[in-house]
């Protein structure tokens, strides 16, 4: 079990050697520049979306618009000098009315005009700065680059040192149940217990487990699954 709780001792270092990458300046902005390409890519798309629903409104506008263009030369054709003066109130009002609806969907057809032009200057603006972007990553990712060759010898040694250990390692079922749990994401896998609470997830421990724990040395955490282990 000694030569277990070494190798983990190791493994820390290692994981804190990648943090120290993964926290780096360059690390960060890569993080962030990712987020930004994500959430680019989606508006650009939704704006994709946007020219096209008004593409197809401006159609049916322009369609009625027409429409309207020939009811309206039809009402003007009429031979008013047939027209009895009973009739001349309603072909002026239906006159009014097609000149009034010329006139809202002339409006609306302006202003989806205005509205697929400022999608237009939108997507553009957002491409031009998500290929600035793109083009920013790749100084970021060489000092990502950089910082983990930095790292590399260190980590390599330490990788020696736990190799020469797993020689000594007498419970092998232990030491793979180890690998396995780290693998996992759980780590460290070994943690003490603090007063009455998990080393590991600092949650506090029910009285009944840790009577049992100080019996049998070894119990896994309820709640992260850590193994706590009881030191007299």
């Amino acid at each position: 079990m000694k030569t277990i709780l070494e190798i983990q001792k190791l493994d820390r270092q290692i994981k804190a050697l990648e943090r120290e990458v993964a926290k780096c300046p360059a690390s960060i902005d890569f993080l962030n520049y990712k987020k930004f390409m994500s959430e680019g890519r989606n508006r650009l798309e939704q704006l994709e979306k946007q020219a096209n629903d008004i593409i197809k409104n401006y159609n049916i506008a322009a369609a009625k618009y027409s429409r309207l263009q020939g009811d309206s030369a039809i009402v003007k054709k009429q031979n008013t000098e047939n027209i009895s003066l009973d009739n001349v109130s309603a072909l002026i009002g239906e006159t009014n009315s097609l000149v009034g609806e010329l006139s809202e969907e002339s409006r609306q057809m302006e202003e989806l005009v205005r509205k697929a032009e400022e999608v237009v200057r939108k997507s553009q603006e957002l491409s031009q700065k998500l290929t600035e972007a793109k083009m920013r990553s790749v100084t970021i990712k060489a000092c990502i680059d950089a910082k983990q060759k930095e790292v590399a010898p260190k980590i390599a040694e330490i990788n020696k040192k736990i190799a020469e250990l797993e020689t000594h390692v007498k419970d092998k079922d232990k030491y793979e149940k180890y690998k396995t749990m780290k693998a996992n994401g759980i780590f460290p896998v070994y943690v003490p217990l603090e007063n009455e609470f998990c080393g590991g997830c600092k949650v506090e421990l029910s009285l009944n487990f840790i009577e049992k724990l100080k019996t049998q040395k070894m119990l896994t955490c309820e709640h992260c699954g850590r193994i706590i282990m009881f030191e007299n």
